[in-house]
């Protein structure tokens, strides 16, 4: 009974890490220290060391230490010479999960169901701000930015779009019947994606079109759902911007702000002469002009490749592009200065170099291959659609051609590899039979 008590408490904080965030990452962090030591007190076993994808993670990590130590000279080295702590995070995943086939089937459906009551309160909470221009609590519009439950910080999209792939997979943990509830399925997607379009985060509104695209295509199951709920997102989107409803608006920063910084439209018209307006030349000046996604993360992306060039084997060690802002005061020569370079691909290879670099295609292009031979499996079970939804999640969280936060963030790394431990699980499930 005590052991029952006790795997039933291990199962609530296994689930309840990516809805942590809602209280704070300290608390995420404490959850999952939690789960580490549960796995060194009730591991009997080290058949994981045979595990080569577990392999890989401890020598990709071994290189993320060894490679700050020797290159970064403050406290930033610190949290990455520990880096492996994530790698004993999966283990402890893969650990419970194994566990986990013990639990009752009823608490795996009531804890989907206290799961899902919260994040409809979550939705309901954000899009109740953008009616009344604050949100249940009292917080208001910031920046004509919907963030909700987060009051000042503005991670509301980002905090959705990441969970997103741990919601879609509890859905076959749980052993929920998608067909008996498809409707309340098709409503609680479609007011995720709103939301996530409410919050004015453009990366995390692309990356959303890119998960639905990638669960319509690949999954069966989830294809008339997540289509639905995309209708609904465009119905609401004509409908908020023509008869200009809400407290905010979204569609000017995500569409109408875009398409200003990627082709520096505030720099043309300020500098565009009376002879000039002509509709070929602004054309023209338009096309000189185009920027990387805008001008800050064009300055960021020019330092980057400075960086780069200085080191380009082992690269200025992770987050060695804010110890390099740090020396020189964020005024440098060369581009702009910030914490990180804002892109995945652009920050492994400044801070890790063409090691990291390569490291990091072989893991996209092995989760891409792995999801096609997924999918092209003659077998059908809740393993392999939730190996399919994680692989595209996994993909999504690391996809390297949008602007991004920074890789070896805390908050960024605790949900990454708490997604690669359910991955590995039901590649485990799939691939082993």
């Amino acid at each position: 009974m005590i052991n029952l008590i006790k795997n039933n408490l291990i199962y609530y904080l296994f689930i309840s890490l990516p809805l942590s965030y809602l209280i704070g990452i300290s608390v995420t962090e404490l959850i999952g220290l939690s789960l580490i030591l549960y796995f060194f007190i009730r591991n009997r076993e080290i058949n994981f060391l045979k595990d080569k994808k577990i392999i890989f993670l401890f020598v990709l990590s071994f290189f993320f230490g060894v490679n700050a130590y020797f290159q970064i000279d403050d406290n930033l080295k610190i949290s990455s010479i520990f880096h492996f702590r994530y790698v004993i995070l999966v283990l402890s995943i893969l650990f419970c999960l194994r566990y986990f086939e013990k639990i009752d089937l009823e608490i795996k459906k009531k804890t989907f169901l206290i799961i899902f009551i919260i994040m409809s309160l979550v939705l309901f909470d954000a899009i109740f701000q953008f009616f009344t221009g604050e949100n249940l609590l009292g917080y208001q519009i910031l920046n004509n930015r919907i963030s909700g439950i987060f009051q000042a910080e503005l991670i509301l999209g980002s905090f959705l779009i990441k969970i997103l792939p741990f919601l879609t997979w509890i859905l076959y943990h749980s052993k929920i019947n998608i067909d008996e509830n498809k409707i309340q399925l098709i409503i609680f997607f479609s007011l995720y994606i709103i939301c996530i379009f409410l919050s004015g985060e453009r990366t995390s509104f692309a990356l959303s079109l890119l998960y639905f695209i990638g669960i319509i295509i690949f999954l069966n199951q989830f294809r008339k759902i997540f289509s639905i709920s995309f209708i609904c997102l465009i119905f609401f989107i004509i409908l908020i911007s023509t008869f200009k409803i809400g407290k905010s608006d979204p569609s000017n920063r995500i569409f109408i702000k875009t398409f200003h910084q990627l082709t520096n439209h505030y720099f043309i018209t300020n500098n565009i002469t009376e002879t000039q307006k002509d509709e070929d030349q602004k054309k023209k000046i338009i096309k000189k002009n185009i920027l990387i996604f805008s001008e800050d993360h064009t300055g960021h992306y020019k330092l980057a490749f400075k960086l780069f060039k200085e080191n380009p084997i082992f690269g200025v060690g992770p987050k060695g592009f804010r110890h390099y802002c740090r020396k020189v005061n964020y005024d440098p020569d060369i581009g702009i200065c910030s914490t990180h370079p804002h892109n995945f691909l652009v920050q492994i290879a400044t801070e890790t170099g063409l090691i990291g670099f390569s490291l990091y295609i072989f893991v996209i292009f092995f989760l891409i291959f792995r999801l096609i031979k997924c999918v092209n499996l003659k077998i059908y079970s809740d393993n392999k659609s939730s190996l399919i939804i994680i692989s595209i999640g996994l993909l999504v969280n690391l996809f390297p051609l949008l602007p991004s936060g920074n890789f070896f963030n805390n908050w960024i790394s605790l949900i990454n590899y708490y997604l690669l431990g359910i991955y590995f699980y039901n590649y485990n499930k799939v691939f082993s039979k």
